[in-house]
């Protein structure tokens, strides 16, 4: 299917979403996580509603919503980090009850321990899971070297740059080997020149790794870049109110960003979230 009978095919969806939200999911390649009838409240706060979807293994799905829609909570309640009030949460078929091991999770900030080196930083999930540090160290700079900082493998955080930074958490996330990588906006403190190159990057080390992503963001532009599907959320209580199949051919440069297909599907992303801000 091409970009362009996808977006065609997408249209009309947020009128004809109901008011809890809309199930949505791709079966190709196979499901490995499903939430059905997810809602979480803090409280009297009701900051998720009725979410209901699948992510297709090895499938680049973004979360898009404006801030403070519930995004961030979705994403820590599938890492296991906080108990939904009802739903479920499941990945291959076992219901989330905590931390999983075949989950890495990326945040807003790389949250490297300043005290340890890049590599040391790395490795530090392969201490507290007590797996065999030899073993992994080989692991360790061959993402390093993927990402492109390798040489910087012997460095103290404070040494790098920010996007630099954000490299080696990512090459942290992933150095057990997880099915499945969570995304919380880790570019949102970026400059736009950096964020562009990192997603570039960061397109390569999953098309090198193909792990099953789900990225939340609130920048348009970078959710229809890097992904095979976007979801809309509304604002709080969140539910999703749209879904985006993106179909551009891989792999993507940022010139992509200039094509007219492109502008389409960002404007008719735009036009869902200021859709439901109407409302």
């Amino acid at each position: 299917m091409s970009a362009d009978n996808a977006l065609h095919q997408s249209e009309g969806m947020r009128s004809a979403a109901p008011a809890v939200g809309v199930a949505v999911g791709r079966s190709s390649g196979g499901a490995i996580v499903r939430i059905a009838a997810l809602k979480k409240a803090f409280g009297e706060l009701e900051a998720i509603r009725q979410l209901s979807f699948d992510v297709a293994d090895g499938e680049f799905l973004s979360v898009l919503g404006p801030s403070g829609c519930g995004k961030s909570t979705l994403l820590m309640m599938m890492a296991g980090l906080i108990d939904p009030s009802a739903g479920e949460i499941r990945i291959k078929d076992a219901r989330v009850a905590g931390p999983r091991r075949e989950v890495g999770v990326v945040f807003q900030s790389p949250v490297l321990l300043p005290w340890r080196t890049v590599l040391q930083n790395v490795l530090f999930p392969i201490e507290l899971l007590k797996l065999p540090r030899r073993q992994y160290e080989r692991r360790a700079m061959d993402l390093l070297r993927m990402a492109k900082i390798d040489e910087f493998s012997g460095h103290l955080p404070r040494q790098l740059s920010g996007g630099m930074r954000q490299r080696v958490a990512i090459c942290r996330a992933l150095v057990h080997d997880p099915s499945i990588l969570l995304m919380d906006e880790p570019f949102s403190a970026l400059d736009a020149i950096t964020r562009d190159e990192m997603a570039v990057e960061l397109q390569r080390i999953w098309q090198a790794n193909r792990k099953t992503v789900i990225f939340v963001t609130h920048s348009i532009r970078e959710a229809a870049f890097l992904s095979d599907r976007v979801l809309v959320m509304a604002r709080r209580p969140a539910t999703i109110i749209d879904e985006l199949p993106i179909d551009l051919p891989r792999p993507r440069a940022i010139a992509v960003t200039e094509d007219e297909v492109f502008n389409r599907l960002v404007r008719h992303l735009r036009n869902a979230i200021e859709a439901s801000h109407a409302e």
